[in-house]
């Protein structure tokens, strides 16, 4: 009888310290997944806001395209000046648009709204000129 209580304790010791890694290893994974799963969210709210902040420069520069640019051109004096200027207003509409929130997440992310917008804005401007 004593060899086997001896046995059933070990046995029994042995199955608790099983359970006890399964248990352990399961939970390893799922915090794993949870940390992929923030991070894919993470991701996908930055690309929509990126994706958002494109949709508004689009915007912003075929507006001051259509009520300053295109004016000028047309009367054959658009300046540096005047391309400074458009650029400014275009970078201010931008801006105005953007909810404080949304600069706020930029500046986490790239470290500074305003050069951040300003690359959109020419980025935005070449791709415009390619089409």
């Amino acid at each position: 009888i004593i060899m086997r209580d001896i046995l059933v304790e070990v046995l029994t010791t042995i199955a608790c310290l099983f359970v006890a890694s399964m248990l352990i290893f399961c939970a390893r994974l799922f915090h794993q997944f949870c940390e992929r799963l923030k991070e894919k969210t993470k991701n996908e709210a930055m690309r929509n806001l990126i994706n958002k902040i494109d949709y508004i420069v689009q915007l912003c520069v075929e507006t001051t395209n259509q009520t300053f640019v295109n004016d000028k051109k047309d009367s054959g004096n658009f300046t540096d000046e005047d391309k400074e200027q458009a650029f400014n207003q275009t970078i201010d509409s931008v801006t105005n648009m953007l909810p404080d929130e949304d600069r706020q997440k930029i500046i986490n992310e790239f470290g500074d709204l305003g050069t951040f917008l300003k690359n959109s804005i020419e980025n935005y401007i070449k791709q415009s000129k390619n089409m």
